[in-house]
């Protein structure tokens, strides 16, 4: 029970970190974005963080997906 909790625990701060992070690279998104449709060439730092977040989000959603199948019993 004691592990369960503490996977639950783990499980939240996870998703708020992800979220966190999927609202920054959707900041660096934006302006890519705007570049695109402005016709310019994006900078160089926007496409920076935009890899940069989306490369943290995939490794934590990868690790709360295994915390996921480790707290209902499949791991």
């Amino acid at each position: 029970m004691l592990v369960n909790l503490k996977l639950n625990r783990e499980i939240s701060d996870l998703e708020a970190e992800i979220e966190l992070l999927e609202e920054k690279r959707t900041r660096s998104q934006a302006a890519l974005l705007d570049a695109v449709l402005d016709g310019v060439e994006p900078n160089g730092e926007d496409m920076d963080y935009f890899r940069l977040f989306t490369a943290q989000i995939e490794v934590k959603r990868e690790k709360l997906q295994k915390l996921i199948m480790k707290r209902d019993g499949k791991i």
